[in-house]
């Protein structure tokens, strides 16, 4: 009888530790993975390259990010951005919808698929600009192979329009489960 009372137990304990629940831990019944949400946050750098101004004044720049994020360490990006004008000029400034997609490489490689859309503004005085909008993540390799989550972008940038360069900065927080 003590021998069933043990092996009662047992099974008990092992149903226990093999939740189907996500939100509790891994499941053995999924392999033991699970999907956490965590938050993110982090700061970075970016280089800005001018790479063509469209007929309809849309302006193409590549970016190069160097960023320190929460989850991913020091990471690096590269994308294709467009600022693309929402009317002339007012008092100086330009207004314009922002947008651009890649993958954040975290430093052991995986990567995080990701895409912005935001909005800015540009003075033309001195070509610096602020803007902000939203990063979502959605797949990736590695451990963020099925990630997924947003976060919020604020940052400034300057450009030399001698040089076609510039850089910027920008802080990024949200969350990402994977």
């Amino acid at each position: 009888m003590r021998q069933i009372l043990i092996s009662a137990a047992t099974l008990v304990a092992v149903a226990a530790c093999s939740s189907t629940d996500q939100a509790t831990g891994p499941s053995l019944a999924r392999g033991g993975e699970s999907q956490v949400t965590r938050p993110l946050k982090g700061q970075c750098e970016t280089d800005v390259t001018i790479v063509g101004i469209g007929a309809d004044g849309r302006l193409d720049l590549i970016e190069e990010y160097t960023c320190q994020m929460s989850h991913l360490g020091r990471t690096h990006n590269t994308v294709v951005q467009s600022v693309i004008p929402t009317g002339p000029p007012v008092d100086g400034l330009l207004s314009g919808i922002v947008n651009n997609t890649g993958a954040f490489v975290a430093a052991n490689g995986d990567r995080v698929n990701s895409s912005f859309i935001g909005t800015g503004v540009t003075n033309l005085a001195n070509f610096t600009a602020v803007f902000e909008g939203t990063e979502t993540f959605l797949g990736g390799t590695g451990r963020f192979a099925n990630a997924s989550g947003s976060a919020h972008i604020q940052g400034t940038a300057a450009l030399d329009p001698a040089t076609g360069t510039g850089t910027g900065q920008f802080t990024i927080e949200g969350t990402i489960t994977f």
